[in-house]
C-alpha cells in the first residue's frame, strides 16, 4: 500500500528527499590516512651512521636538546586510531555532516599537530647534537595526514544530487 499523495499549500506535490550519498571513497581514504599514520610510528624516524636508530616509541631528546621527549608515537597512534574510527563511522552511516566536520578537524588540526610532534623531536635531536637524519616513519606519517586530509574533505564535500 502506497501512500497518499500530498500537497503543498500552493499545490504542488511533496516528494520525499533521496537518501544521503554514501561518501565510501572519504571513509576508505581516512581509514587508510589513519592506518599509514600508526605505520609511521613503527618505522625509523631519526637513523644515521654511528648513532641508535630512533622510532616513534623511542625516547627523543627534549626541546632545545634539554631533557627528554618519551614516545611522541604514543600520540599518533591515538590520532590515528581516531581517524580510523570516523572513517569507520562514515562508512557505516552514511554521510552525516556532524562526523564530516569531526573528521576535518581530527584531520586537519590534531593530524597537524601530530607531524609538527614528530618533526619536533626530530628537530630536537639536531638541538641536542645528534647527526642522524629524518627517517622514512615521519615522512609516512605525514603523507598519512595528508591522506586522511583528502579523505576528511572529500566526505564533506559530497552533495545530495
Amino acid at each position: 500500500m502506497s501512500s497518499p499523495i500530498r500537497y503543498d499549500q500552493y499545490g504542488f506535490e511533496i516528494v520525499r528527499k533521496p537518501p544521503r550519498p554514501k561518501a565510501s571513497t572519504g571513509a576508505i581514504l581516512l581509514m587508510v590516512g589513519g592506518a599509514v599514520h600508526i605505520i609511521g610510528v613503527f618505522l625509523p624516524w631519526y637513523q644515521g651512521s654511528g648513532i641508535d636508530t630512533l622510532k616513534g616509541m623511542d625516547t627523543f631528546a627534549g626541546p632545545d636538546g634539554v631533557g627528554d621527549l618519551p614516545n611522541p608515537g604514543l600520540a599518533w597512534l591515538a590520532v590515528g586510531a581516531i581517524l580510523i574510527g570516523l572513517g569507520a563511522a562514515t562508512y557505516f552511516a552514511g554521510r552525516i555532516i556532524g562526523i564530516a566536520c569531526a573528521a576535518v578537524f581530527m584531520a586537519i588540526v590534531v593530524g597537524g599537530f601530530s607531524a609538527i610532534l614528530g618533526w619536533g623531536a626530530i628537530g630536537n635531536e639536531h638541538d641536542a647534537g645528534g647527526a642522524g637524519d629524518v627517517g622514512a616513519g615521519v615522512i609516512v606519517g605525514t603523507l598519512g595526514i595528508l591522506i586522511a586530509i583528502a579523505g576528511s574533505i572529500q566526505v564533506l564535500a559530497k552533495r545530495r544530487r
